[in-house]
């Protein structure tokens, strides 16, 4: 009998630790105005990181693209009407609640002064300034990239990524503000994730076969497009363009 208790204890906690790591996918928004400020907000009461700040979003439920839950997130919580968004970047991230896969999306188009119905806070800031509270880690890190130019008009690379094949240490530079890197395959894509690079620029022939499942793991820029086809990249993903100078 001890024996088959036993074995029914570890089942239950493998089971438990099945459920803790299935990834829940959310939806984050990133709603830009006109100042080029950025839509933040407080965790309210009864939440895991109640307080903390963060950029406003939820759970997909089923059968929602992620614009759909994002429209619906942002008019249940803030009362804000969401026309359109475009697809920034995927970060996957685990807390000690959950492993959360965020889907992060940029929008000018919105409509409504965002007006919190549960509790919690808001307000629209710019990446130099300090939110009331604190923020988390994950948000925190991601917001200094809302101001990555749309256009990339630099005429010399920070940095070279797969043309230097990643020696075992490479030296971030922190004399720029952001630091990116040339990716010509997906391995690229992901180590220049996995070193927290700001951006990667990727030739336009490879831009579909360098996403993850159909979404960029990075701000992406497409290299040698004009200007001119901006939205016409973004809508597919893409950060923006670096065009040729």
């Amino acid at each position: 009998m001890k024996i088959a208790r036993a074995k029914c204890k570890n089942m239950r906690a493998h089971m438990e630790n099945i459920v803790s790591d299935k990834v829940v996918d959310v939806a984050v928004g990133v709603l830009i105005r006109e100042d080029g400020k950025m839509l933040l907000a407080s965790r309210p009461e009864g939440k895991p990181y109640a307080g903390y700040w963060e950029f406003p979003g939820g759970k997909l439920e089923d059968g929602e693209s992620v614009h759909q839950a994002l429209a619906r997130e942002l008019s249940e919580e803030l009362g804000v009407a969401l026309a359109d968004s475009t697809p920034w970047f995927v970060k996957e991230h685990r807390y000690p609640h959950a492993h959360v896969r965020l889907h992060f999306r940029r929008s000018h188009e919105f409509v409504g002064t965002p007006e919190p119905k549960e509790g919690q806070q808001c307000g629209f800031f710019a990446a130099s300034e300090r939110t009331p509270g604190v923020m988390l880690p994950v948000d925190l890190a991601i917001v200094n990239r809302v101001e990555l130019p749309e256009v990339f008009e630099e005429d010399a690379d920070t940095l070279t990524l797969s043309r230097h094949a990643l020696q075992a240490t490479i030296i971030r530079d922190r004399h720029y503000r952001w630091v990116g890197a040339r990716a010509e395959t997906l391995d690229d894509v992901l180590k220049a994730v996995a070193m927290d690079y700001d951006f990667v620029i990727v030739p336009p022939e490879a831009f579909d076969s360098l996403l993850d499942k159909g979404e960029p793991r990075i701000p992406t820029y497409v290299d040698g497009a004009p200007a001119a086809d901006l939205a016409k990249w973004q809508a597919r993903g893409a950060h923006g363009v670096k065009p040729v100078l």
